[in-house]
């Protein structure tokens, strides 16, 4: 049962954390937060493997005085000039932002490393030493540079079996083999177990920053289609009141001390619930969507709102830097409605129309916002008053739309 259980643990602790699509995010993400780190400690060999073959160099016989010196001295350059190399590529891929060739860069200089640690370790073995290198640089290799659960149970133990039998096979320092070999194969599973433990910790830290912002990206979503729940009519999919007053006019102290311009349509569908009586609500929420699709055209123009103001009463407001006369969308807005040509019989002209009220003039010359509504909405009483589908400017003068 205790075994069953063990296996089960092993089973998990191999199996892969993130699915495959998240290999290259992953890939990047561990290089971004490693970069650093690996430079560093690159960049550290290069100084110490320096630091030593110049003492070899300088030191009484200089550096090929005999083989095993020969041999420090060549292991030396060896990684010294691999590591240049290693770190060149690494930083020009980093610069180009290939990760994936990060990841083989680094599994080709563990390699390196653990060959570099064998020849080493054999020649300490020679001059009678313990095998102390080995013992601290695989930990450290496991600590610091990143490997699968897999790759780091096969680069270890295979590696720590080919220096095995290169000793028993060299007979090289008989006395300490038993205890280097138990002492090292310690050494080699605890390695790995460092090496497993740190590539589980990154890649669940990943997976739960992912996870995080999956969910963070969906709140942002959920918060986006509430604030469009909140500031749209849901029928005609114009701004509702609410966007006017919090959005469009949040900031209409700031508006009017920069003397911007404002104009205010006000349309209202003429004799709307007569049309309601006659052809049935649903055939009066389509009216309002064909008006509301119209109104929606001026809607993405630069400083311009529509909204639905309520029932059959539409919006259309502007706030611009300076005053531009000339322009006039009431008018254009006017004839496209008359082009709509949205049909009705129980009134004279046999189509749908809508009676305008306008007001113009400098945000600083209103108290609020609301006084600007209230002359909109006094200009479409005069417009009403004057027998509808016509449009009527605040103190300024009537046209017809008939």
């Amino acid at each position: 049962m205790n075994i069953g259980k063990y296996r089960e643990r092993v089973k998990q602790a191999m199996e892969p954390i993130l699915l495959p699509e998240q290999k290259s995010r992953f890939e990047e993400y561990y290089t971004k937060k490693a970069f650093r780190i690996e430079r560093n400690m690159a960049a550290a060999i290069i100084i110490m493997q320096t630091c030593m073959m110049l003492i070899f160099i300088f030191r009484d016989g200089g550096p090929f005085l005999s083989a095993r010196r020969t041999g420090y001295f060549s292991l030396y350059g060896f990684l010294m000039a691999a590591t240049v190399c290693f770190l060149a590529a690494y930083l020009t891929c980093f610069k180009k932002e290939n990760y994936h060739s990060i990841v083989i860069l680094r599994r080709i200089y563990i390699g390196i490393m653990c060959i570099w640690g064998m020849g080493i370790t054999v020649l300490d073995q020679i001059g009678g030493n313990t095998i102390g290198v080995y013992c601290y640089l695989i930990p450290t290799i496991a600590a610091l540079l990143l490997l699968e659960p897999v790759e780091s149970i096969v680069v270890f133990c295979t590696n720590w079996g080919i220096l095995v039998l290169i000793l028993v096979v060299t007979g090289v320092n008989p006395e300490n083999l038993f205890s280097n070999v138990i002492n090292g194969t310690f050494v080699t599973f605890l390695s790995v177990f460092i090496s497993i433990r740190y590539n589980r910790s990154v890649e669940t830290e990943f997976r739960d920053r992912e996870i995080i912002a999956m969910q963070y990206e969906k709140i942002r979503k959920a918060n986006d289609q509430l604030h469009e729940l909140a500031f749209t009519d849901q029928l005609t999919g114009l701004h509702n009141r609410r966007y006017l007053m919090e959005q469009v006019f949040g900031q209409f102290e700031e508006f009017r001390s920069k003397d911007y311009f404002l104009e205010m349509i006000m349309v209202d569908i003429d004799f709307f619930k007569q049309f309601n009586d006659t052809y049935g609500h649903l055939e009066g929420d389509v009216c309002l969507k064909k008006i509301a699709s119209i109104l929606e055209e001026y809607d993405r123009k630069d400083g311009t709102a529509a909204v639905r103001y309520g029932g059959e009463e539409f919006l259309v407001v502007r706030i611009t830097g300076q005053r531009e006369e000339s322009y006039r969308p009431e008018e254009e807005l006017m004839e496209q409605i008359k082009q709509a040509n949205i049909p009705r019989e129980d009134t004279v002209w046999k189509r749908v129309t809508v009676s305008m009220g306008i007001w113009k003039g400098l945000m600083k010359e209103l108290d609020s916002v609301e006084s600007a509504i209230r002359y909109a909405d006094k200009a479409l009483y005069h417009a009403k008053s004057a027998g509808r589908n016509c449009i009527y400017r605040y103190g300024q003068e009537e046209s017809g739309g008939k």
